[in-house]
């Protein structure tokens, strides 16, 4: 996968991915020192974690690049920094040579940007092309044209059983305003899940929970952004 892959025709103002698994854990165990004694991350990132919380229902900190939750029945982490590709080898090295008897049954790989347009027109152009207000009828008109009165404030849609992968798995992508950049006028948030998963968690789902994982990251993100610059050709017009 090229690291160039925030190259999108609007660059986002916070860029990150993360990696969720379902199944599980023991959270007690995922402690910045277990990462550093078996190589998963190195000494320095360790000793500067903020360890905000161990036990055994919940371990949570954070390491420079890395942001990490384990409850009994879910695995997270996050980066926000480039290159993303950390997170792959992390995870796939975790549960392919540390624990690989842990019963898995799915897993998510997410892309989120928030993006910043150049007005609010720009903004709702996105908004109306997604959600359309005319078949609103009378009260849609009531919203007006220029988003202060109103329009999308959050889209969801999900393609379901994608073709190529097991029963279960969906794609789901968000569009919504912003909370954190563009002080609510401007900021465009955009968020792709891709979900994979299997029939159950028994001995040997782990194994074939990662095969998938490492075939399906790179492809994965890749038709995320795809996905999201669209989003982002849809505050220009023709004329732009």
């Amino acid at each position: 996968m090229s690291e160039g892959m925030d190259n999108m025709r609007i660059e986002p103002e916070i860029s990150g991915v993360s990696v969720v698994l379902l199944g599980s854990f023991n959270p007690a165990i995922f402690t910045p020192a277990w990462f550093a004694l078996h190589g998963l991350l190195s000494e320095d990132v360790a000793d500067c974690a903020n360890l905000q919380v161990v036990h055994q229902q919940v371990t949570e900190f954070a390491a420079k690049w890395l942001r990490l939750q384990v409850t009994v029945d879910k695995f997270s982490v996050e980066t926000l920094q480039a290159p993303h590709i950390r997170l792959r080898d992390l995870v796939s090295r975790i549960f392919k040579e540390h624990l690989l008897h842990t019963p898995l049954r799915a897993f998510g790989i997410n892309r989120n940007v928030h993006f910043q347009v150049k007005s609010l027109a720009e903004r709702d152009r996105i908004g109306r092309a997604l959600a359309p207000v005319e078949p609103w009828g009378t009260w849609g008109q009531d919203l007006g044209l220029d988003g202060k009165h109103g329009g999308m404030t959050s889209l969801t849609m999900s393609q379901v059983s994608p073709e190529g992968r097991p029963a279960g798995g969906q794609i789901n992508v968000m569009v919504e305003p912003s909370n954190q950049i563009g002080k609510g006028q401007t900021g465009v948030y955009v968020r792709v899940n891709d979900h994979y998963a299997i029939d159950n968690a028994e001995l040997g789902s782990a194994e074939r929970l990662m095969e998938l994982f490492e075939d399906n990251f790179d492809t994965s993100l890749e038709r995320s952004n795809g996905i999201i610059d669209h989003i982002m050709s849809l505050a220009k017009t023709k004329e732009d």
